[in-house]
């Protein structure tokens, strides 16, 4: 899977990049204090971190290509700087509150995140990681922490992921805490395999708290 993911980076086959943002987070991110510090997994080089950053928010993304990462802040015109986060790298924005820490997800630590944003890392990882994943990122989280996260949901009999479905009662039982906030039709950002396959019914659905708890 590392191997995969990384190699897609390096030929530049990311159609699940989107290089406008994504508007679900536009229209459903809460309104936080400023200098919450946000988490993003597998980031890639979103133009999401940015927008985040510009709502007053500290950002770490999480991203396993080093390639990704740095494009972020050449592409976002962003002067950075680099030092190591455990054995991490570390690359963060000089003139706006954006880090990218470079390596295994489940290797990385830090201390607790006022809010959480997915929406390419839980749909990234086959059936059988996700459980992990859903524990280790909550033990990266405040208690209460606001969060929103978008998952995809298709016809996996036709196509398979990544990135890949993640139905309903999945969600419920990793995120019961989470409302199903309102979903979208996607086909105008799906990835290119998927329409080659056929696909014509392909649903962005967004999972978010209600509000921030203190």
């Amino acid at each position: 899977m590392k191997h995969e993911w990384l190699a897609r980076w390096e030929s530049g086959q990311t159609g699940w990049h989107e290089a406008g943002g994504n508007s679900a987070l536009r229209k459903f991110w809460p309104r936080l204090p400023a200098g919450n510090r946000v988490l993003v997994p597998l980031c890639g080089k979103t133009p999401d971190l940015l927008w985040l950053a510009k709502q007053g928010l500290d950002v770490t993304g999480v991203e396993l290509s080093e390639i990704a990462a740095r494009a972020f802040f050449v592409e976002s015109g962003i002067p950075f700087e680099t030092k190591t986060h455990g054995n991490l790298l570390c690359i963060r924005g000089v003139d706006q509150a954006v880090t990218i820490v470079c390596g295994d997800y489940f290797q990385f630590s830090d201390k607790p995140f006022d809010a959480l944003y997915d929406r390419a890392a839980l749909v990234a990882l086959p059936p059988e990681l996700r459980p992990d994943y859903v524990e280790h990122t909550r033990s990266l989280l405040k208690p209460g922490a606001a969060q929103l996260l978008i998952t995809l949901e298709y016809d996996q009999v036709k196509a398979n992921g990544p990135p890949f479905s993640v139905l309903h009662d999945e969600m419920s039982e990793y995120w019961p805490e989470l409302r199903r906030a309102g979903d979208m039709s996607a086909l105008g950002n799906m990835p290119p395999k998927f329409m080659e396959a056929g696909i014509d019914d392909f649903v962005e659905a967004v999972w978010l708290t209600d509000e921030k708890q203190d």
